[in-house]
């Protein structure tokens, strides 16, 4: 038989099927929150990076909506971030543990440091942190599915489960108590977080196991922001 005489066999016997040749079914629903944390942590130290997209909040009422790559190790993970706060665009990198924010011009010349980063924090007492450290540290937070996974197997208790999709990617869907607070956990058939809802905040993954390089500004380009 030739190879195309071939292909259209194939292709007849997967539309007879039903399905394609990527399509995986969702994975069997955990017997409980401990057990859901395990595989989903399991699976997203396996693919170790994704892409990422949040949209949330603040406690001011701003909305935030950020788009990100994250590469997962743990207590080390890595984000690279273009978050857009109020309609207004900031590119970001968290990298050792330290969350580094990029000035505009405008910034760099009322700064007067000649640099085009600097440090912020939660608790910083400096204009940018005191505007914006609080936020962006919660921020990273959310996005980091090792974090929100530590406090489900912690306080989580799931109160349903079900069989769906997200964006076209067949997923299971866990209904959560965390601590008294509400939340959706949806993971693929790789036991990978899909969506997560978790009080004011959805972030969804996909790109699994995309190629992910996040490295932090070098020294010389780090300012001082105070």
């Amino acid at each position: 038989m030739r190879a195309t005489g071939f292909a259209a066999v194939c292709t007849a016997l997967l539309l007879l099927s039903g399905c394609s040749a990527e399509e995986k079914p969702a994975a069997p629903p955990a017997a409980d929150a401990a057990q859901l944390a395990s595989a989903a942590g399991a699976g997203t130290q396996k693919a170790r990076s994704s892409k990422i997209a949040l949209e949330t909040t603040a406690e001011d009422g701003r909305k935030v909506v950020v788009t990100s790559s994250g590469l997962y190790e743990g207590p080390n993970s890595k984000f690279s971030m273009v978050a857009e706060v109020a309609g207004e665009k900031r590119d970001l990198i968290f990298a050792d543990g330290v969350l580094y924010y990029h000035l505009s011009d405008a910034q760099v010349q009322e700064l007067k440091t000649g640099k085009e980063w600097v440090k912020i924090t939660a608790d910083g007492k400096d204009a940018l942190s005191a505007a914006n450290g609080k936020l962006m540290t919660d921020v990273v937070e959310t996005l980091d599915p090792t974090r929100t996974l530590d406090k489900i197997s912690k306080s989580g208790k799931v109160t349903k489960t079900e069989q769906g999709e997200v964006n076209g990617t067949a997923a299971t869907r866990y209904v959560l108590d965390v601590g008294g607070a509400p939340a959706e956990v949806w993971v693929d058939a790789e036991q990978r977080p899909v969506q997560v809802v978790w009080g004011k905040a959805t972030v969804k993954y996909d790109s699994w196991a995309s190629d992910v390089v996040i490295i932090a500004p070098p020294p010389e380009a780090v300012g001082d922001s105070r």
